[in-house]
């Protein structure tokens, strides 16, 4: 009996994928854990940095225009962030597009709007950069651009919550499929969901005049890295054969 049970800890496989070997390939959910990480600082780095520069006060009417750099970055990051999470949403609805058809269409659908709205709140950005120039080059009174201004930071404010509600809906639908497809610990799974829908009730207060509640936001800061972690280090779990 103890020689049976010490051959079956021996023989024992390590949870999901075993730790590389040198010239080995990097098995896909690796990959997507690094994409995973590198969303998650470029949008921490992005929102509550640089962000934070170009709309402090006095505003950005007075800022932006010194602060080329960081209203680039802020289009830039936005992007990549965006085409990174198409790419991982891809890359899950080719690995379990044929078992959950119609939840991977939805997600890589989320996803690509997302795309949209970080296009077209990267443009507005660069209107405000542009509006704050001419606003210091004219010597004028700010009330002369207070329309524009207030114009401007509308659309930006009316695009960005809206973008937020997207990529929130997106990591609910990208944990549900990892859930559904058994390819993380469920319990992070169902986490990663339940931080996903108090993301999408904080950011979605700001609709209807209220502030968001950023207390909502700390589960969703708290699962989306430790998930791309999990995936770096173990990777996604084998499916089923015939699955």
């Amino acid at each position: 009996m103890n020689q049976t049970i010490s051959a079956a800890t021996r023989q024992a496989a390590p949870l999901f994928t075993s730790p590389l070997q040198p010239g080995a390939a990097v098995p896909p959910g690796r990959w997507l854990g690094l994409g995973l990480l590198f969303i998650f600082g470029l949008g921490i780095w992005s929102n509550f940095w640089l962000q934070e520069q170009v709309f402090a006060a006095p505003g950005f009417l007075l800022r932006a225009a010194g602060m080329p750099l960081q209203v680039g970055l802020i289009v830039m990051l936005g992007l990549l962030t965006a085409l990174l999470g198409l790419a991982i949403a891809a890359a899950l609805r080719g690995l379990y597009g044929e078992q959950h058809p119609l939840l991977s269409r939805c997600y890589v659908a989320l996803v690509a709007a997302a795309l949209a709205t970080s296009l077209f709140e990267g443009t507005l950005m660069l209107a405000m950069r542009s509006l704050s120039v001419a606003f210091l080059a004219s010597g004028a009174d700010g009330n002369a651009y207070e329309p524009a201004r207030a114009l401007l930071a509308g659309l930006r404010n009316g695009v960005h919550f809206p973008d937020k509600l997207l990529g929130g809906l997106g990591v609910t639908l990208m944990y549900l499929l990892l859930y559904r497809a058994r390819a993380i610990p469920r319990l992070l799974a169902l986490a990663g969901m339940l931080a996903g829908v108090l993301q999408w009730i904080a950011v979605a207060r700001e609709l209807f005049g209220l502030d968001v509640m950023h207390a909502l936001l700390i589960p969703l800061g708290l699962a989306y890295p430790l998930t791309g972690l999990w995936l770096l280090l173990r990777g996604l779990a084998p499916r089923p054969a015939g699955g």
